[in-house]
């Protein structure tokens, strides 16, 4: 780990910080601040949410679009370690 490049910390930093905002954040903020559930005349619960799916869906895929775009470069743009013969 001493010995990250700029990509390195981009992949790390910002594909697992929209990650977990996408996921842990925004999901205890909807714990904390969130409407309750209500039930309509029919039955069906309604469910409001802070900040809409889709959005959510979104940040969580935006990261992992950056961690697979990050793996493609390392896969393909870097050059494999050679093993040292003694």
């Amino acid at each position: 780990m001493h010995n990250l490049t700029t990509a390195d910390r981009i992949a790390m930093y910002v594909g697992g910080g929209l990650v977990l905002l996408g996921t842990f954040a925004i999901g205890l903020l909807e714990m904390l601040l969130g409407s309750g559930h209500p039930v309509d005349g029919e039955g069906q619960i309604v469910h409001e949410a802070l900040i809409p799916l889709e959005i959510r869906s979104y940040i969580i895929l935006a990261g992992l679009l950056l961690w697979g775009l990050y793996a493609i470069y390392r896969l393909i743009g870097t050059t494999p370690a050679r093993a040292e013969t003694v």
